[in-house]
Formats: C-alpha cells, structure tokens, sequence
C-alpha cells in the first residue's frame, strides 16, 4: 500500500471519528466505509461501523460489523463488549454472555464488559451474579457511579434496603443529581425515612420536572407525614405525567382520604384497580378504607358497609391472590388497616374481628415458612421471662407516654426485656428506654426480617403497645411470636386477631360488660391501666390571651377525625346558649375547612354566626400548645373516642374538660381520668348533660373555680410513677406463662 494510500486512509479515519463525536452518525458511518473499502482489514473502522450502525439502532447491522472487526482482530475487547451489547438489544441473550465474558477474559479488569454483564443477568433476574458483577466492576473501578447505582437500586428491590440506602447515598454525595436524589429518596422511603426522603424527592422534582417518578415519591412522602395538601398537588402532576399508573392513582386515592375528599378518593381508588385490576395490595387498600371525614350518620353507616363489603371481597379473592401474587398479599396487608374505622360512632367489634380472621389467613398463605413460637421455650426454672415490645412509637409519643414504665420497670432480676422499635424517628425517649431495657433493636427493616429477629430472641411474651396504628404489626402477631402475646391499648380497640392471647386495659376505663368488646382475654390493671407522664414544659400562653376577647373561650384539641356530626351539634347548642367562642386547631387545611364547614352549618341551624364562633389556629410549639390550655375556660372532649395525651395536658394545666361518655373504652379515657381527679361532674352520660355541664362551667365561675381547685390539688395523682400498674402488669405476665408462684411485692 502506497504512503498516500496510507495518508488517505488516517484522513478518512480521523475525518469519521470527528464526525462521530459530533453526533453526525450517517457521515461518520461514509467516512468509516470508505476507510474499510480501501482497507478491508482495518479493524477499527469496522468496529466503529459497528458502533455507529447500533446507535443508530440498527443491531443486525452492528452484530456483522462487530463480528468482521473480531475476526480481523481476536483479542479486541472493546469490540467483544460492543458485540455483546447488540446481541442483548438483538434478543440473543445467551450469545451476548458468551462476548461479555470474552471481553472479560481478553482485557484485565474490564470494569464497563463486568457492568455490562451484570446488567444483563439483572434484567434476567439472577439477583446472585447481577450483584457479583456490579460488585466487580466497582472493585476495578470504585467512581463507577452508575455499577454503584445500580447496585444500589438492586439491593433495594432485593430487600436489603439499608445497604441500599448507604451505597446510594454515597452516590448522591458524588453526584448530587435529580436521578440520584430520586434513587435515594425511594429506598428511604421504604425505610420510613419519610423526611429526608421528601428533601430528597423535591430536589429532584426541580431538577427533573418531568419526571413522573419524582413526583410519586414526593407525594408519597408528604401524605405518609400527614401533609396531604402538599401529596394531592404532587401525585396530581404524577397521575398527569404517567396516565395508566396504578400506583399513582392509588396513592392520590389515600391523599384525597385523609383530605376529607371521600368521594374523590374512591374515583382515583377505582382507576388504581381498573388500572391494575389483578394487583392484590392495590385491591387491600381501597378494599379497607375507611374516611377520615363523614358529612352525616348516613355516610358514616355507608363507610362501614364498604368496609364489611371489603373484607368479604378480601376474604374470596384471598386463595387465588395468594396463588398469583402472594407478594402483593404480603404488602397489602403490611400497608392497609381500617384504622379510621374505629372514629365512626359504631361498635365494629364484629368487623374487626373478621377482619382479624384475614388477616391471619393472608399472613399464613404469604409467608408460609414462617417461624412458629406458640410452644414454649425450655429454659431453667430460675431463668428470667423474656418479653420483648414491639412498635414505631418508642420516642416522644403518646404510646411511650402512658406505658413506657410497662418496659422500663419491670424487675430486671425477673423480665429480660427486648424492645424492637420499627419507626424512624430515634429522640431522648427512644434513648431513655434503651438505656432501661436489655435490648433495644432500631428495627426500620421489611417485615420479613423483623420476623426473622424477634423470633430469634425465643421469647416467653410479646406485647404489642399499639396494635392498629401500623399495619405491618398486623403481620407479626399473626405469625405467633411468642406462646404469649399481648396488646396494650395505645389504639383502644380490640385487635380482632386470633393469635392475640390477652388486652391490657384500665379497670377504670372498662364498663361493666367489657369482655364483650374484646376478642382477646381482658384483664384489667389499675386504674387507667397506665403511667402517664406529664408535660414535662411550662406553657406560653401570652399569645392565646392577646387573641381573646369578652367572651368565653372553648378549646377542642382532638384530631378531626375524631369530630363526629353528633359532636357538632352539642357544640353548636353550647355557643347559643353562652356566646361562647369555639378555638380549634388546624392539622390538616383541606381536611379543616370540611370539618369547619359541616359545624358552621349546626351552628347556622342554631342562629350562631359561625363566622364569629369559630377560630382555627395554626398548630403551635408544645409549650404554646400548653399555654391555650392554660389560658382557656373549658375544653370540650369528643365522644365515642376521647382524648389521650391531650386530656392529660388539659388536667396538668388544671383547666376544666367536659367529657361525653360512650359505651367503650376508647370513650372513655377522659371520663376515667375526671373520676380519678375528682371532678366525676364533668363526666357526662350523654349530649344533654354535656351541653349542660359545659354551660354551667361557662355560667357558674364558682363552680369553675372549685373544679380548677380540685385538678390543681389532685392532678398531679394521674403523674405518679406507676409503680402499682407495673406491679399489678409484672404479676400478670408472670401467671400468663405459669410463673407466677416467683412473684414477690
């Protein structure tokens, strides 16, 4: 070959690969064909023929190309690489491993030949050799982001979300990009890391504002901390972006819920379900809810119905979902529960236990290897009960609130005490009980695992403080944990399971009869069955009393859900008879202005001006919380579900309640703790002598100051250390797993 011949050649070479780096593909891929006409064993071109052709997807193309440059040039690991990747694209799995793992045998640590064959055996599914090979390729190349994010991203999916979270977080630290957060944010996500997660999710929202999976985890994580007028907008733009999610629309459907939007939320539930009509979690979800908001009696009986429809659709369609998709059993059960049933002014003792009756069969069919510890250990006869607590509230919350002595003072030479928090949040009541316990496990891991460590503890007893509250307890009880298992009543209503061997409840909370409310044996501990603390703060209340004004002003600190029509009627006949001014605070806009809406109407039928009557309050700091309390004339308790940790801080700051009784325990806290103060007065019986009792607090400032009198002197009497409850708990746990002859005062 002449040297011109050669020069002709380099130039048309060179002239392709500059072509080719500017994205012209066509004249890049003349230039190449020229350089190969003129040398037809020039195996560069072809290989970067190759190349071409397939970025212009063309694979057949590139497959000859790819294969004319190897057998020109044996050895050619690019072009093995290359190869692989258009028999991928091409269909032939088989043969692109083959040239993968000849790319890896002709060129030493081959990072990109060792990612590109993990990709294909994770697109496969072989979980096994896709982590080997990503995990390879990082060791040859540890700024490898995308085998780290892949990696990462497997891990994830694989279960192994901690490891996930720590691999992809060093990713984002890297390369702080919009992938990168949105990656991040979703295992984190499933951790319950949901507020690191949600500044996650909205960094890369701005950064990729067309991301629909962006926006699902934005609003995924605002509804799952209670924003929900922040979740509707983002999971809007989701159900925009991408119209034939399910997910999206299912998670806009439990949004709307909680905003008050019954009606709103069964629309999106029922596209979730057209959408992906054999998905066994979305079917749980909207199978099992029940509204946060009520317009009258008649949607609260209509909200019941579509529960009990549910579980009985549940119940048939359980044995062929458990055949098709026992993952989605798995995690619709983990993620649904009829949790706001139990606000609607019903006994659904029934339904709850049938519900139960679910549940254990769906536990049993989606994890059919489950450990079972129904028999009991063999240990020494001196050996120590083991007792393990389980819940995602050990931190400053009304659970660790009314029993965190029930763990943190058991006799140690007696219990060996194990507590399993699953929440996210770790704070100093977090710390205080892991330093009391013997072992404290921050247990934010999948339910399966969970299962995996509480068995392994071999316990005597497991007590389940809150069962109702989170779903995927549900899931642990039913796969019987201990011989012993047990509730508290951090939700106060029975958990309606079968492996539920006992409920704790307070002797003053229970009426006569009790036993009928409860699927699980009752037994009833002292007086409220709990030891409270108190605030703990001193309020603020200067600014509440710069908003008063001549007129009485009334307090209702319960949550929305809690305010039944019943309720708005004794309240609208309080303010006409007083000119009373009503105080509420605002947890939830949407939700607030439906509440506010269906009480101003009770308020008009009584001629109140509402708009007058009624004040919302943005949610304040604890001591400003403390303070309103302090400075108001009278709170008003809900009936059918009373107040808990905020009826404590009422007592605490000595400021009157009126409390409306109603037939079960969880109307009935505020009622037992009026008693326990010596204020039974302001227990009542019904709306008549609610709305009475309400009045003669306002009307009677004699009255007024005798109650305040004796809360100030006998208040405090709710705040001791609980030292009888634990006792009278510690004897009971004792006779439950037949030691109860080692009991000793």
């Amino acid at each position: 070959m002449t040297t011109g011949a050669k020069h002709e050649i380099q130039r048309q070479f060179e002239t392709g690969l500059a072509r080719h780096r500017e994205g012209q593909l066509g004249l890049a891929e003349s230039h190449y064909a020229r350089v190969v006409k003129l040398d037809p064993a020039h195996a560069d071109a072809w290989h970067l023929l190759g190349v071409a052709a397939f970025q212009r997807g063309h694979a057949a193309k590139a497959i000859k190309h790819h294969q004319r440059a190897l057998a020109l040039r044996p050895g050619f690991a690019q072009a093995w690489n290359n190869l692989a990747i258009a028999l991928k694209a091409h269909g032939d799995r088989r043969a692109a491993a083959d040239a993968f793992a000849r790319a890896l045998a002709t060129r030493p640590a081959y990072a990109e030949a060792a990612f590109n064959l993990a990709l294909l055996h994770d697109d496969a599914g072989d979980v096994v050799a896709a982590e080997a090979g990503y995990r390879q390729a990082l060791a040859w190349r540890g700024d490898y982001l995308d085998a780290a994010t892949n990696l990462g991203n497997l891990l994830a999916r694989d279960g192994r979300r901690d490891e996930a979270a720590v691999l992809l977080a060093q990713v984002d630290r890297v390369a702080p990009t919009a992938r990168n957060a949105g990656n991040l944010a979703a295992v984190l996500i499933e951790l319950g890391r949901y507020a690191h997660a949600r500044a996650l999710a909205e960094r890369a929202v701005e950064g990729e504002p067309d991301q629909p999976t962006w926006w699902m985890a934005l609003g995924s994580t605002a509804r799952l901390q209670g924003d929900v007028d922040a979740a509707i907008p983002a999971l809007e733009r989701a159900c925009a972006l991408t119209p034939g999610d399910a997910m999206a629309a299912f998670e806009l459907g439990l949004a709307r819920n909680l905003a008050g939007d019954p009606e709103g939320a069964r629309a999106a539930m029922l596209r979730a379900r057209s959408l992906a009509p054999e998905r066994a979690s979305l079917r749980w979800g909207g199978a099992l809810l029940a509204p946060a908001y009520v317009a009258d009696e008649a949607a609260a009986v209509a909200a019941i119905a579509h529960v009990e429809a549910g579980v009985a659709e549940l119940s048939e369609a359980l044995p062929q979902d458990l055949e098709r998709d026992r993952a989605g059993v798995l995690d619709g059960v983990c993620a649904s529960t009829p949790y706001l049933l139990h606000y609607l002014p019903r006994d659904t003792t029934a339904l709850q236990c049938r519900f139960g009756d679910l549940v254990q069969r769906a536990v049993a069919g989606a994890l059919p290897g489950r450990p079972a510890s129904d028999v009991p250990t063999a240990r020494a006869a001196d050996a120590r009960i083991r007792i393990g607590f389980v819940s995602a509230y050990f931190m400053r919350h009304t659970v660790s609130r009314f029993f965190a002595p029930l763990w943190r003072a058991l006799p140690a030479d007696r219990f060996e005490r194990f507590l399993w928090h699953t929440g996210e949040t770790l704070d100093e009541e977090s710390a205080r009980s892991a330093s009391a316990v013997d072992h404290f496990d921050h247990a934010a891991v999948p339910v399966a695992d969970l299962v995996g460590r509480i068995s392994a503890a071999a316990l005597d007893v497991l007590v389940f403080p809150d069962l109702g509250m989170d779903p995927r307890q549900h899931v642990l009880a039913s796969c019987r944990l201990a011989p012993v298992q047990a509730a508290l009543y951090g939700h106060p209503i029975t958990s309606g399971l079968p492996d539920i061997d006992v409920y704790f409840s307070g002797a003053a909370l229970e009426p006569e009869g009790a036993q009928a409310h409860y699927r699980e044996r009752l037994i009833t501990l002292p007086g409220l069955g709990a030891a409270p603390s108190a605030p703990g703060v001193l309020p603020a209340g200067d600014w509440f009393r710069a908003l008063r004004d001549d007129r009485p002003a009334l307090l209702c600190l319960q949550h929305w859900s809690k305010l039944t029509p019943a309720f708005d009627d004794a309240v609208a006949r309080i303010l006409a008879r007083t000119g009373a001014r009503l105080f509420l605070f605002d947890r939830r806009r949407s939700l607030s202005l439906r509440v506010l809406a269906r009480m101003s109407a009770r308020l008009r039928a009584h001629g109140v001006d509402a708009e007058r009557a009624l004040t919302l309050l943005p949610m304040r700091a604890y001591p400003d919380f403390l303070g309103a309390i302090a400075q108001a004339d009278l709170v008003l308790d809900t009936p059918w579900f009373s107040g808990g940790a905020t009826s404590l801080d009422v007592i605490a700051m000595a400021t009157p309640i009126v409390a409306w009784e109603s037939p079960m325990a969880r109307g009935r806290q505020t009622s037992a703790m009026l008693r326990a103060i010596g204020v039974p007065e302001l227990a009542c019986q019904d709306a008549d002598a609610y709305v009475d009792q309400a009045c003669r607090v306002l009307g009677d400032p004699a009255f007024a100051t005798r109650c305040r009198e004796r809360m100030q002197r006998l208040g405090s009497s709710l705040f001791d250390d609980g030292a009888e409850v634990v006792a009278a708990f510690a004897r009971a746990v004792e006779s439950l797993v037949g030691k109860d002859a080692r009991t000793s005062d």
